[in-house]
């Protein structure tokens, strides 16, 4: 997200708290996708993945939802040459630490990998160019690591600003709320309709999300307030999804995902909430304002530690809780390292 001139304080909270939410998202979520972890805890393992809906599927929306609110407030002018330092700026990142990601990926999955180390000339250049060029393949065609996609929707918005960012100069308050609502109607209902009903309406629009919570977030910052409606909707979307999850977790858990209709509510919710509530400046927080500091870097490193948690003996046979403390733990101070570090390199000091 791009960061205003102007503090926002509670924009602050919401990417330090997104930030948090989004570790402790996956330390649920890295867990559960491990069969013999998800196993012996399926009890626990069920429960966390029912209360990670309410208090961590909002993060990343809130996220989509505050770049759209500082991105189209008419008081900024998205000239196409400031549009092009947030296309490169993100660029640069998939082109570095993503493309590295997809390596590690690549190399992950090439079972001759090892074997082919060993040799020597041209036949381990081969390789190793082999290896490079579907890696570099993969980051252009997004087939990397899952977080990653954010990135790759981070590029469409921008592409999409200077347009959103005129229509919203123009529109009154009753058109941009009919753009949301159809929006929504289109990218996120239709989709949440075929997955419960198994159908294809509208099935080529499977990507479109991010968009929503974009245009939705700049409506929310200029004209609602958190009301009672706001909270009812919120309130029966999580109703829903539980009833959902009970009745089938293997449903329930990914209709909570951005991509279907009962995410909007629910974000909604929070983003007025931390408008509300947390309005206050991060200087006697020092560990939120660090946390939205490196929030960025946060959101992009963290799998690492994850991945590298599950991969040793010791700590892959903790207890689940203790297991999850060491992810979370190592996931934000662990990334905080490591964009710091980063940052001490010229090309990634405004990046990152």
């Amino acid at each position: 997200m791009a960061a205003s001139r102007k503090t926002i304080n509670w924009f602050e909270w919401a990417r330090a708290l997104g930030a948090l939410a989004i570790v402790c998202l996956h330390a649920v979520v890295s867990t559960t996708n491990v069969p013999e972890i998800a196993s012996a805890n399926q009890a626990l393992l069920y429960a966390e993945n029912l209360a990670a809906i309410p208090f961590a599927r909002w993060a990343v929306p809130v996220f989509f939802m505050v770049t759209g609110a500082l991105l189209l407030d008419p008081a900024r002018e998205m000239t196409l040459e400031r549009v092009g330092r947030y296309l490169w700026r993100i660029s640069f990142v998939l082109l570095t630490v993503g493309f590295v990601f997809c390596l590690m990926e690549s190399a992950s999955n090439d079972p001759t990998l090892l074997s082919a180390v060993p040799a020597a000339g041209a036949d381990l250049a081969a390789h190793v160019a082999g290896l490079v060029g579907t890696s570099f393949l993969n980051l252009l065609s997004g087939d990397s690591w899952d977080h990653l996609w954010y990135l790759y929707a981070l590029l469409g918005l921008y592409l999409m600003t200077p347009f959103l960012s005129a229509f919203v100069r123009r529109a009154s308050r009753r058109e941009e709320l009919v753009a949301c609502v159809t929006l929504y109607l289109v990218l996120c209902v239709a989709p949440t309709i075929n997955a419960v009903f198994d159908t294809k309406i509208l099935s080529f629009l499977t990507v479109g999300s991010p968009v929503v919570y974009f245009l939705c977030g700049h409506y929310a910052w200029a004209y609602l307030e958190l009301d009672r409606r706001i909270v009812l909707a919120a309130a029966c979307s999580l109703a829903a999804l539980a009833a959902i999850y009970v009745a089938d977790p293997t449903l329930g858990g990914p209709l909570a995902l951005p991509e279907y209709g009962f995410a909007l509510p629910l974000a909604l919710a929070v983003f007025l909430a931390l408008r509300r509530w947390l309005d206050v400046p991060l200087d006697d927080h020092p560990a939120a304002a660090l946390l939205a500091r490196d929030s960025f870097g946060i959101y992009l490193f963290h799998p690492l530690f994850a991945h590298v948690a599950l991969r040793v003996p010791a700590l892959a046979q903790l207890p689940l809780a203790a297991l999850q403390l060491v992810i979370v733990v190592s996931g934000v101070v662990g990334s905080i390292l490591v964009t710091r570090l980063l940052r001490l390199i010229p090309a990634f000091r405004n990046k990152l």
